[in-house]
């Protein structure tokens, strides 16, 4: 019987990678490269350029401030690429396929999530090294540095899952793209992402500070800047835990109804 399941789980993370193999390569298109290479540069150089000096005047390091929030923001492109993938794959009738071939149907989710966590993982280093060129640090050594990308990278699979639900149920990967695009910028703009919460209205500002996405932008800083940690990310992996079990749920369902 163990052989049985360590043969099953064996076919289930092999058959896994080779369709991430499939999802990266399908990935490396020049926008592609520009989307998780250049545009993170320049999101960070700009915003510095636009705020630095503005922020410095009430007390905030931006250079120290900013990168979380654009790994955040990359963090939700890799999501919605995941959900436009699956939408071109339901269009062009590969989950279809996927179906009438002799593999495991979780190989197709763990494909599609090693190929999200390798894109997030190109845009973290990215984001981190231009951080490092202005000033950005690691102040709590390697654990946290550690535990920062780990968390990122946890809230890229947990939104994908939720956009890939979405991806699954149509056949039209630029309207989804579009959609999700509607969905993610109001919650990043409407969070600690760019500017701290206590400078946004007094009405909106409770919502601010507590949704999800505020929630992980201030534990990925708490484990850059090396102050108290565990509350903040408490905080965000109880968000992210209740968020994977409601959109994996979803995905699940949307993959069973796809064809």
């Amino acid at each position: 019987m163990a052989t049985s399941t360590g043969a099953g789980l064996g076919n289930l993370f092999g058959q896994g990678l080779l369709l991430a193999g499939r999802n990266l390569r399908l990935n490396s298109t020049a926008d592609t490269v520009s989307t998780m290479v250049v545009f993170p540069v320049v999101f960070v150089l700009g915003f510095l350029a636009l705020f630095r000096n503005l922020l410095r005047t009430h007390g905030v390091d931006y250079a120290q401030f900013l990168p979380p929030a654009i790994v955040v923001q990359w963090m939700f492109s890799v999501a919605i690429t995941a959900a436009f993938f699956f939408a071109s794959d339901r269009r062009n009738g590969m989950l279809a396929r996927y179906r009438s071939l002799a593999i495991s149907r979780g190989a197709v989710v763990v494909g599609r999530m090693a190929a999200d966590s390798a894109r997030a993982l190109l845009a973290i280093v990215v984001i981190v090294l231009t951080g490092y060129a202005v000033g950005f640090r690691f102040q709590a050594g390697p654990a946290a540095a550690l535990g920062f990308v780990v968390l990122a990278v946890g809230f890229a699979l947990a939104v994908s899952a939720g956009t890939s639900a979405l991806g699954l149920v149509s056949r039209d990967p630029e309207a989804v793209s579009s959609t999700l695009h509607v969905i993610y910028l109001p919650l990043l703009m409407i969070s600690s992402a760019f500017v701290p919460a206590d400078a946004f209205p007094a009405w909106i500002e409770p919502f601010v500070r507590h949704q999800p996405v505020t929630a992980v932008l201030d534990a990925l800083r708490a484990l850059a800047d090396g102050g108290p940690t565990a509350g903040p990310v408490l905080k965000a992996v109880a968000w992210l835990a209740g968020l994977l079990a409601v959109f994996s749920a979803a995905a699940v369902q949307a993959f069973r109804r796809a064809a």
